[in-house]
């Protein structure tokens, strides 16, 4: 079974991930893909819930590896 790579704006599949690129890159605009990362982000991060506002002076926590 083919693991196939879907577009995330429309109905086009591929079979290598190289050539799902290359359609994004062609097809779609580099704007319309922001909005859509932004608006899928948006969506499944309540970030007001989630992160507590920081002073200028205070550090933020470190990222874990």
């Amino acid at each position: 079974m083919t693991d196939t790579h879907s577009c995330p704006l429309c109905t086009e599949r591929y079979d290598d991930h190289k050539d799902l690129r290359v359609h994004l890159e062609v097809e779609h605009r580099k704007s319309e893909l922001v909005s859509y990362l932004v608006e899928l982000d948006a969506a499944v991060t309540d970030i007001s819930s989630e992160r507590e506002p920081t002073t200028v002076d205070e550090e933020r926590p470190a990222p874990s590896a």
